[in-house]
């Protein structure tokens, strides 16, 4: 599987190459220099989308406790986020860092079920705002005709691949995931913690699905909310780019990109589906190829910015908790070991 990952990696940056060496620097610059200031904007309607996101995750957590606000949540979100951006881990890594990052809080089985629920519940509202973007624009445009059967194999693929998520969840994946890493000889991990952690949280996905309904499909609406900004960005772009826009075309972009991105989840960075799909994209709707290559461009250096942030997110989380903790654990260490001995001596 890394064999496979490293070479989509090295087609896609090959492809990006012979992008900008077939269509010229200077092209592409001037469309980065028109969007200008509107970056900053981009930065900010990505803030709102987080947010939103983060809601929909708190959603899942029928039982939060009081100590872990809204803002806690939040900060952890994005540094997960920014650890799937980063890996090549098909958005599991992220989805872990998560649970550890509030295990001081939620239990680190309800932690690692809620994560990967919501995950699923992103995945549902992904699809539900694809189909709606696409109902509402495909039949509009003459041009997006030529994108039907593109349309229907990102559809058959990504509905596919929440269908496969749903399945794995009610089969104890943490169970097997443990089964599968106590076969090799791993030194200082406490092993029945683990595997009693690991059946918890199989017992709380099958609960959820159970009891919990009501909670996942608005999990799922937070999500499809905030899918929708996504057309805001691209109609805002096109604007500032200077290019015939409307709202239709911006919801057909935004749609059939994202089939794009489901596609071709596995290549970090979204190496494929930023510059090169956007690119393909609109010059399939008639815009030159530039303007999707810059609009893709654009949008990863917004998504850089929020990785930093996630990254500092994580660090200093690291930093000031972890390392906070470790030295509690140490200070009541010691003590225990000092009244040990001071009993030992009294006796």
């Amino acid at each position: 599987m890394r064999r496979v990952e490293t070479i989509l990696i090295v087609l896609s940056l090959a492809f990006y190459a012979w992008f900008v060496a077939h269509f010229g620097t200077s092209e592409i610059f001037s469309y980065l220099r028109m969007a200008g200031w509107g970056l900053a904007l981009t930065i900010m309607l990505e803030a709102v989308a987080r947010f939103v996101n983060t809601i929909g995750w708190r959603v899942t957590i029928y039982d939060c406790p009081p100590s872990l606000g809204i803002a806690q949540l939040f900060f952890t979100r994005i540094a997960g986020e920014a650890v799937d951006y980063v890996t090549p881990s098909a958005q599991l890594g992220g989805q872990f860092v998560m649970a550890m990052m509030v295990r001081h809080k939620l239990r680190m089985p309800f932690g690692l079920a809620t994560v990967i629920i919501a995950a699923l519940a992103e995945v549902v509202g992904q699809i539900g705002f694809i189909t709606a973007a696409l109902i509402f624009s495909l039949h509009m445009m003459p041009a997006g005709a030529r994108l039907f059967w593109p349309i229907m194999g990102g559809f058959v693929i990504a509905l596919a691949l929440a269908g496969g998520f749903f399945f794995v969840q009610k089969k104890q994946p943490f169970s097997h995931l443990w089964r599968a890493a106590a076969r090799f000889d791993i030194g200082g991990i406490q092993r029945e913690e683990i595997k009693a952690s690991a059946d918890e949280a199989d017992a709380l996905l099958i609960d959820f699905y159970s009891h919990h309904r009501a909670r996942f499909f608005i999990a799922a609406l937070c999500y499809v909310v905030a899918w929708g900004l996504g057309p805001v960005e691209i109609y805002l772009l096109l604007n500032l780019l200077h290019e015939p826009d409307s709202i239709r075309i911006a919801l057909l972009v935004e749609g059939v990109g994202l089939l794009l991105e489901r596609a071709t989840f596995l290549i970090p960075a979204k190496l494929v589906s930023q510059e090169g799909g956007k690119a393909l994209i609109l010059s399939m709707l008639g815009y030159p190829a530039g303007v999707g290559f810059a609009i893709g461009f654009l949008r990863r250096v917004k998504e850089m910015v929020w990785v930093l942030f996630g990254l500092i997110s994580l660090m200093l989380h690291r930093i000031f908790v972890e390392n906070g903790r470790e030295a509690e654990d140490a200070v009541r260490t010691s003590a225990a070991e000092v009244l040990k001995v001071q009993q030992a001596q009294g006796d």
